[in-house]
């Protein structure tokens, strides 16, 4: 019998200062296999990340270095799902900032990372 995909989309929300609108309001981050979109619940702008590699590290890597300066707070979520490498069911570890995204496996140490692509918002009305 075929094994289920593991990797599905994942939705989270979170309550931040909006990088548009600069308004604090809920953000709605869905995060897919491909990419990640972030988008306001009050100004509707989006940003979204795409999918630039994928690894088993030897050790689990912080991408929430405090070694880069950030304009946003770094978010982080956890997601109780089987991995896609290892097979175990685990707390996936997940990280985003204005940079980057990551999910990691903490069994296997399998990453998914994710780079910031492009910024959109939606047209002023007139």
């Amino acid at each position: 019998m075929a094994a289920e995909s593991v990797i599905s989309d994942w939705d989270f929300t979170k309550e931040s200062r909006c990088f548009n609108c600069k308004e604090e309001m809920l953000q709605q981050i869905k995060i897919t296999p491909s990419d990640i979109i972030v988008t306001c619940s009050n100004c509707g702008a989006e940003r979204h990340y795409v999918i630039r590699s994928f690894l088993v590290a030897d050790r689990k890597e912080d991408f929430a270095s405090k070694d880069k300066k950030r304009k946003y707070d770094v978010w982080r979520f956890i997601k109780t799902t089987r991995c896609s490498n290892c097979l175990n069911d685990a707390d996936q570890e997940i990280v985003l900032d204005e940079y980057m995204g990551a999910v990691v496996c903490p069994v296997c140490f399998f990453t998914r990372i994710y780079r910031f692509s492009v910024f959109s918002r939606p047209e002023l009305k007139k």
